[in-house]
């Protein structure tokens, strides 16, 4: 379970414009649960899960991962996070940088080859594995940072456009691969963020649209995503969005 209880994150200081990225933002996140994160550009969504991730400290407000605080849920058990702008070592081959994240990552050292090599076969990137991670395209950037999310198992998936740049036949893999972790883990709690409500209304459970820093409305999935996708725009003309 996640509790996020009036989380308000400003950026800027002194003379300096400061935007109100979260206002007082209210949510909760079942265990066992996705839940999708939609809303427009600047809504407050990445800012969001840099809270969530332990990366952005709020300027108000709590955060309780299965009862701790982001850091010491980190600290603890570690959680898996993919970034909307996934970062690698250009100049370092794919498996080897797959494995140095293994080891921060908390990853028992006679164990990290078998790990990488399972990641990367189920990403599509064992015949990439002596690449450089520089000459990887966008999607296979993609595809590896969901191979660093299949290092260790999660009770928590935050997943911040996770789709971007993938192209339809790994999107569909990626519905299978996320669908698998929830069976191994039925208690596994996942927040996903994009601006593919059809994918979205195939894979959450449940929609929360955000909207200048705040959650403007929920809304249960129905398989439907037309509805789905005429029912957000309606949250979010309601709260005054043109």
């Amino acid at each position: 379970m996640i509790e996020i209880s009036g989380v308000t994150k400003r950026y800027g200081r002194g003379f300096r414009r400061r935007v109100t990225a979260l206002d007082s933002l209210d949510l909760e996140l079942e265990g066992g649960k996705t839940v999708a994160l939609v809303g427009p550009n600047g809504a407050g969504k990445s800012t969001l899960f840099g809270v969530l991730a332990g990366l952005v400290r709020p300027d108000g407000g709590s955060v309780r991962i299965e009862g701790r605080t982001p850091s010491d849920r980190i600290r603890a058990d570690g959680i898996g996070f993919l970034p909307d702008r996934i970062r690698f070592a250009n100049r370092r081959p794919v498996a080897e940088e797959l494995g140095r994240l293994a080891i921060l990552d908390g990853c028992p050292v006679r164990e990290i080859s078998s790990r990488v090599d399972h990641a990367l076969e189920a990403t599509g990137l064992r015949e990439r594995r002596k690449s450089m991670c520089g000459s990887l395209s966008n999607g296979m950037r993609q595809r590896l940072g969901l191979a660093q999310l299949l290092l260790r198992p999660r009770s928590v998936l935050l997943l911040d456009e996770p789709m971007a740049g993938l192209d339809p036949l790994w999107r569909s893999r990626f519905r299978s691969l996320l669908s698998g972790l929830r069976a191994a883990d039925p208690d596994m709690t996942v927040l996903i963020s994009s601006h593919e409500l059809g994918e979205m209304a195939r894979i959450a459970d449940r929609v929360a649209v955000i909207q200048a820093g705040r959650v403007a409305g929920t809304l249960e999935i129905d398989g439907d995503s037309t509805s789905m996708e005429r029912r957000v725009l309606e949250i979010l003309e309601l709260d005054g969005v043109e």
